[in-house]
């Protein structure tokens, strides 16, 4: 069944019903003259398809496509809704989509087909009660007529639908009901005495049969039980001449009081009905609202929601275009041909339902959730369009970071080197020994940095395209430490480290040369930024992780600063060669997320910060 969601608009919206009978392109055409005559007018066309009847169409099918393609090629949208009650589906299909005018014929090819559009139409005309009711249109051959019609209860005939369970039962009811109760006060012994009980017995049957089957069993047992009664009871019995005029007034105000109970009865059980499938549907709005706020965004988790509250087998948001599906739940159907159910959410989505729903009423409830759904794709469109912004953005500021860097610091060292070898090279000048040695120290030293720089720049490179290589094995904190120590020796004075390893520090799973490299840049940023006191490395082991704590005293780290000092090309205010690319802090927390580790700061009790290096710790240690 095709339903749209369409949101509330000024201009008008005409629903035109289509049987699929003789009649309807004419129907529709007339519809279309109707929407010509008034400013940016949208039809929309619906056919109810009766519940029962979902299976058993046959050549009508035919005709519905037919007509389809009419619709679907004059500019207007073609729906299909399931109903029990024709009338009533058609006009909670129109408030659904706020139309301000219903279309319907007044008359089709052949006797049954002219009295069910006639009933069907007086049935539209009575319930359109609210300010905000759609206009009802009748329309007969070419003659139009608005709430003027000339049809009356007399000359119309109930809607057919099909019938439950309890229909049935009120039929069988009212035909062996009234019998039984006869039979059984027959074998009193004072027939005379036992006639008031009996008119009750009847009474009471007939309250019970409109209870079950509604207004007709209920009529039926009425007459039936007049008809026994006067038989069997009313002097002379077993004719149906009634000598005591009394006796004609008793079984006319018995029928006339069984036939009022039971129009009563009938019309408060559909009242009750129609307020339980409110309620029903109040209680399903709300669990609805409560399940957007819980789901969020999560489309999934709001068609799991959906098949779970109406006992559906399966949903899917399939893409109207590509036929992709974007999210599915249950077992739902492979096309639209298959689906019980089909709603359109927006122009580029449909939802395929496979189950139908309980009641009438839960169709209000499908479209509903697919104007949510609908929000949903919206915001999350919103939410990926913002992302893609702020990624740009990052991506902009990063990339003006490497400039400025890779301008200053890669220029700087090649600056040295340039500049030592052409003093090297001059023939005009005669250099000692000790002036060659300090120039080749300033080219070495320089090739150092270059080289730590380009390495910086490889480790953030292949981090961030998740491509770093990670070869893991049983490593001794003691040994990383040493090996971390040496490889900073060059920039780093080994007077200024404190080392305070406990001896039963357990070994921590990890790749060798990461790991090295990691604690070697939290040792250097320690030092620079530590001011001119010692830099602390402590060790120990908790539950299943080693944590290792390089320790400065330097001015620490602000709170707002504690998560910026991590992205890359970023520094704390030095802009000479020795402070780096930026980069020191970012590699060591991503080469250590790669070893399944983490570095974060604290802040040094008195001052200063703490850096915290954690890698689990090697399996056969626990």
């Amino acid at each position: 069944m095709d339903v749209s969601i369409t949101p509330p608009s000024d201009h008008p919206l005409i629903v035109v019903a289509l049987s699929g009978h003789a009649g309807s392109e004419e129907l529709f055409r007339q519809a279309l003259a109707q929407a010509a005559r008034m400013p940016d007018a949208e039809v929309m066309a619906v056919h109810v398809l009766e519940r029962g009847t979902e299976t058993a169409r046959g050549d009508k099918d035919a005709a519905l496509t037919r007509l389809r393609e009419l619709v679907e090629g004059s500019g207007a949208t073609w729906h299909m809704v399931l109903g029990q009650d024709i009338s009533q589906a058609l006009l909670g299909f129109a408030r659904s989509t706020q139309a301000t005018h219903l279309v319907v014929a007044g008359a089709l090819a052949g006797k049954s087909n002219r009295q069910l559009a006639q009933q069907i139409s007086l049935q539209l005309l009575q319930r359109t009660t609210a300010p905000t009711d759609p206009q009802i249109l009748i329309i007969t051959g070419h003659q139009e007529a608005k709430k003027t019609a000339r049809l009356t209860p007399q000359n119309s005939r109930p809607v057919h639908r099909p019938r439950g369970p309890r229909w049935i039962f009120g039929w069988i009811l009212a035909l062996i009901g009234p019998p039984l109760i006869g039979i059984g006060f027959l074998q009193g012994s004072d027939e005379g005495e036992l006639l008031t009980l009996n008119f009750l017995g009847q009474l009471t049957l007939v309250v019970f049969v409109a209870l079950l089957g509604g207004w007709w069993p209920a009529v039926t047992a009425a007459l039936l039980g007049t008809g026994i009664l006067n038989w069997y009871f009313t002097p002379p019995t077993g004719q149906w001449h009634i000598h005591e005029p009394l006796n004609v007034v008793a079984l006319l105000l018995f029928l006339m009081v069984a036939a009022g109970v039971a129009r009563v009865v009938d019309v408060e059980v559909r009242r009750t009905t129609e307020a339980g499938q409110a309620r029903h549907q109040a209680d399903t709005l709300f669990e609805l609202s409560g399940g957007v706020i819980r789901e969020g965004l999560s489309v999934p988790a709001l068609l799991e929601w959906l098949c779970r509250s109406y006992a559906l087998r399966g949903a899917a948001l399939v893409h109207q275009s590509t036929g992709s599906t974007v999210a599915l739940a249950g077992e739902p159907p492979s096309s639209h041909e298959d689906s019980d159910y089909v709603i359109t959410v927006d122009a580029e989505h449909v939802l395929l339902i496979e189950g139908t729903p309980r009641e009438d009423s839960d169709q209000g409830i499908f479209e509903a959730f697919a104007g949510r759904i609908a929000a949903v794709l919206q915001q999350r469109a919103l939410a990926e369009t913002r992302l893609k912004a702020q990624e740009l953005s990052a991506g902009n500021a990063m990339r003006t970071a490497l400039l400025a860097a890779v301008s200053h610091d890669l220029r700087t060292p090649l600056s040295g080197i340039k500049a030592s070898v052409s003093s090297l090279r001059m023939e005009d000048v005669v250099l000692s020994e000790e002036d060659t040695s300090a120039l080749l120290a300033t080219i070495e030293e320089s090739t150092d940095q270059l080289s730590e720089r380009i390495e910086d720049l490889l480790n953030m490179s292949r981090i961030q395209a998740g491509e770093l290589v990670v070869h893991r094995s049983p490593i001794q904190v003691e040994d990383l430490v040493a090996s971390a120590v040496r490889d900073v020796a060059g920039q780093v004075n080994p007077d200024r480290l404190q080392i305070q390893l406990p001896e039963d520090c357990p070994r921590v799973r990890a790749d060798y040369g990461l790991a090295v490299r990691v604690l070697a840049n939290l040792m250097e940023n320690a030092v620079r930024h530590g001011g001119n006191g010692t830099v602390q490395l402590q060790a120990g082991s908790a539950d299943s992780e080693v944590k290792i704590l390089v320790i400065d005293h330097g001015a620490g780290v602000p709170r707002a600063e504690k998560d910026r000092i991590f992205r890359p090309f970023q520094r704390n205010g030095d802009r000479d060669n020795t402070s780096g690319l930026g980069l020191g802090l970012a590699v060591a927390r991503g080469l250590a997320q790669g070893m399944d580790g983490h570095v974060n700061v604290e802040d040094t009790p008195g001052g200063g910060a703490t850096m915290v290096f954690t890698l689990p710790i090697f399996e056969e240690e626990l």
